[in-house]
């Protein structure tokens, strides 16, 4: 709890709209979720009051509605002690809805600074950013090939000749969708997807596949023009979507990476990618920055990518680094999780005395960060 000039207590407001990465791409304030989104967001919501401080209210956003959900706009009890909003991430959507319950209009960004965002987080932001790398990389040959922006199927078909393994990406998408494959050919079905993405958002992001061994991001904050390294996140992917964090210390997941990467160079990375943001990124933009990257295996050597994506919004690889170092004991190791489909019958997992502490802190065990009710299909889980 802080005071301000006005001895008001401040009191943040703290939004889970994990549905943003599509609300950017539809760009509308009526943005309606896919159901799996919103049950998603309400089954959720709760685990975002462990990210922080003690005088914070979470926005339930979301109502049950027959089979579906709809959006809540009843106005906010004490609306006018708000001075701070935190949502997963600025969209028009998330802004028309703060708007509707009462949110003071000077804690959301302006039509322009959300135009000045969507144009950011679109998917072009990494051919800016592996150019502007190569620029100040000692060893530019080091890195991989910017992206290439394809705006007709034409210069698809191209690319897939030129590119026996060629992967697509949506300007526009999340949690690993949003990506097309193509092996040698271009069958009726891929080419239409392509068309659809392309007549929708513009364009289509290509580039080669590459041999992934590990998936890393390094998580950054941007604040008034400054741009502070938050921590690394060391995560997985299933099924092309996310699939976990590991909690551990960011020196171990330093040694970690460094069994394939120097560690000098990864540390060069972290500040090139910080001085990119800094330059890129932070003029425009308060808030949580992760800069994807991972290490790939070319000719017999390993490399590191070191500007997959940026998203500018909380990350849930950014979310375990900041529980970990909150609530974890600095000896334990464990994961962090979003479990899908029925979660109920694990209820009595998150019972406390499943959780041993030591020192006050988590040490071993499994705690669920949110309810787990009959109708849970999502839920947030550490195990240590």
């Amino acid at each position: 709890m802080r005071l301000n000039d006005n001895m008001r207590v401040e009191m943040e407001l703290l939004v889970f709209n994990p549905e943003h990465d599509y609300a950017l791409a539809d760009n509308h304030p009526h943005f309606v979720a896919l159901r799996s989104a919103a049950k998603f967001a309400y089954d959720c919501a709760p685990f975002m009051r462990y990210l922080s401080g003690d005088e914070h209210v979470v926005l339930d956003a979301y109502e049950p509605f027959g089979k579906d959900f709809r959006k809540k706009f009843q106005p906010l009890p004490e609306s006018q002690r708000i001075t701070k909003v935190v949502p997963w991430g600025w969209d028009a959507a998330v802004v028309y809805q703060l708007q509707r319950v009462g949110v003071d209009e000077r804690l959301l960004p302006s039509e322009e600074r959300l135009r000045q965002l969507r144009e950011l987080a679109h998917r072009k932001t990494a051919i800016t950013a592996i150019d502007y790398l190569r620029g100040l990389h000692p060893h530019p040959e080091l890195l991989p090939e910017s992206p290439e922006y394809l705006t007709s199927i034409r210069e698809v078909v191209d690319f897939v000749k030129a590119t026996p393994d060629a992967l697509f990406k949506s300007p526009y998408s999340g949690n690993g969708r949003g990506h097309l494959y193509a092996h040698k050919v271009c069958t009726p079905t891929f080419l239409r997807q392509c068309e659809g993405v392309i007549k929708h958002q513009g364009g289509i992001l290509a580039e080669k596949q590459y041999a992934v061994v590990q998936d890393f991001a390094m998580e950054f904050t941007c604040d008034r023009g400054a741009v502070a390294f938050a921590g690394y996140s060391l995560f997985k992917t299933e099924h092309y979507g996310y699939g976990g964090n590991l909690l551990m210390p960011d020196e171990e997941i330093i040694r970690m990476l460094s069994s394939y990467i120097d560690k000098d160079e990864l540390l060069q990375t972290q500040a090139l990618a910080a001085r990119f943001l800094e330059r890129f990124v932070a003029p425009h933009y308060d808030g949580d920055a992760g800069v994807d990257m991972f290490v790939y295996q070319e000719e017999g050597s390993y490399k590191i990518h070191p500007f997959v994506e940026v998203n500018l919004r909380k990350t849930m690889g950014l979310a375990a680094h900041d529980i970990y170092a909150r609530y974890c004991h600095p000896e334990s190791r464990g994961t962090f999780r979003i479990l899908r489909g029925p979660v109920a019958t694990c209820h009595d997992a998150s019972l406390p005395s499943k959780m041993r502490f030591r020192d006050g802190l988590w040490y071993s065990g499994t705690v669920f960060l949110t309810p787990v009710t009959p109708d849970t299909q999502y839920a947030v889980v550490v195990s240590l």
